[in-house]
């Protein structure tokens, strides 16, 4: 494969780059935004995709997908299972299938800071016959836990360890992949998604029994290509799961959609600024993700928002707070707690343990970053509470993590004075061109 540098992809027409060398983001506040923004592809359907190519028979197209370097990881790995992924023309991966009959790699795999990586690519290697390392980030190896997904496939005939005893990579699995019942517990939907798609593969039927079902929304993506590739399955309420194994299927095209995770970022935007009008094309109501059901939680407490063609348009509105169950858009939590503080009264935000285990901890960073600008927010064990008030500038640093770039930033346009984020060059795994779209809108943003 020849691995090329990754390519800002999606961006405003006339744009051009701008260049985030992991230096400091500056915003200050914003009086209006006006204008079209366009949305990077979704991360979770491209790597679905090109999985799911890779286990085909034969040649798949993959159309737009969100090309970062998460997904240059993903492709040095597939290759390395025995799958081969070449770039071609007009924005197209080409994916030569194994038919199912993976090689075992003889590298270590590096899932960088992708938990999509790790747990995905940590099941099928159960389906090797050999053993497979993979490892990754700090955040992978010390906040990011494995253990559900390795109890389940040594559960599955197959073998897996964490190397250090402590339920995060790097770990070790040698298959194959016998199939049988495992049970595990589901509150992250990573290894339950990782689980159904190696369970195709298994040497014969596979029942998972899930506790604790978490993050539906994205199960249901993984279901969604199960039923594309034609996978016998049966679903129970989400909470037991049998596989017939030994699926095959054939190569396929798929253009990837836009990314209804990375949409809410200028939406949320236009509804906070003072004055305005942004659209979002190019949408799709009826996809699967889950964050899209934040369009319907924002336009209860009160959101100016309209969605005509495809086309998300969204002014600003005034908002009243209220108590939020997170489970199905998980990752959305900070960007809401951020709504939260613009919004009258008290905004709570429910059910989100699990965001305690993604990039950072992002209940306790969000709390900090948000009471470092004024606000008035508190923890709690499974989400947060926050109330109305005005927000001023701080200096606040990412996590390493993407999604709390773009809410800070968010927050930064709405605040007082001079907001400062360090850390910023995270902000390429799912929204690479993110302040040129802001600052073609007319926001106060630039990187230093």
């Amino acid at each position: 494969m020849r691995v090329l540098p990754a390519p800002v992809v999606g961006l405003p027409t006339g744009g051009s780059p701008a260049r985030i060398p992991g230096m400091d983001l500056l915003i200050g506040q914003t009086p209006d935004l006006r204008g079209s923004v366009s949305i990077p592809p979704n991360k979770s359907h491209s790597f679905r995709a090109l999985l799911m190519a890779s286990l085909a028979s034969g040649t798949s197209r993959i159309k737009s997908p969100a090309v970062s370097k998460d997904w240059l990881l993903g492709t040095e790995a597939l290759e390395m299972f025995g799958a081969s992924v070449e770039p071609a023309a007009n924005d197209t991966w080409e994916v030569q299938g194994t038919g199912g009959k993976l090689t075992t790699p003889e590298d270590v795999i590096n899932a960088g800071n992708s938990g999509i990586i790790l747990r995905f690519f940590s099941a099928i290697a159960a389906c090797c016959p050999g053993h497979t390392v993979v490892t990754g980030d700090h955040s992978l190896r010390h906040i990011r836990p494995v253990a559900p997904l390795v109890d389940a496939i040594n559960q599955l005939g197959a073998w897996a360890v964490s190397t250090k005893g402590d339920g995060h990579a790097p770990v070790v699995i040698r298959g194959p992949l016998h199939g049988g019942q495992a049970e595990l517990d589901g509150q992250d939907s990573q290894p339950v998604s990782a689980l159904l798609i190696a369970a195709s593969q298994a040497d014969a039927p596979t029942e998972l029994k899930v506790h604790n079902p978490g993050e539906k929304p994205w199960v249901g993506v993984t279901l969604e290509w199960l039923d594309r590739c034609g996978v016998e399955y049966s679903n129970d309420n989400y909470e037991t799961y049998r596989i017939r194994g030994h699926a095959t299927w054939d190569g396929f095209d798929y253009t990837v959609p836009l990314d209804w995770s990375a949409a809410l970022y200028p939406i949320v935007a236009a509804l906070l600024v003072g004055d305005g009008e942004v659209r979002v094309p190019g949408m799709d109501p009826a996809d699967s993700q889950g964050d899209k059901a934040v369009i319907d939680i924002l336009k209860d407490m009160g959101a100016e928002i309209d969605i005509e063609d495809g086309t998300v348009i969204a002014r600003p509105s005034t908002l009243t707070g209220r108590t939020i169950d997170c489970n199905d858009f998980i990752d959305q939590l900070p960007l809401l707690a951020v709504v939260g503080a613009a919004a009258k009264g008290e905004t709570t935000l429910t059910n989100a343990a699990i965001c305690r285990q993604k990039e950072c901890d992002r209940i306790t960073e969000t709390v900090a970053a948000l009471k470092a600008m004024g606000a008035d927010a508190e923890e709690r064990d499974d989400g947060l509470v926050v109330r109305q008030g005005r927000l001023h500038g701080a200096s606040l640093n990412s996590k390493a993590d993407h999604r709390m770039v773009m809410t800070l930033a968010v927050a930064g346009l709405t605040a007082s004075g001079r907001t400062v984020i360090s850390d910023v060059e995270c902000i390429r795994k799912t929204f690479p061109h993110f302040v040129d779209a802001l600052r073609a809108m007319g926001a106060d943003i630039v990187t230093q």
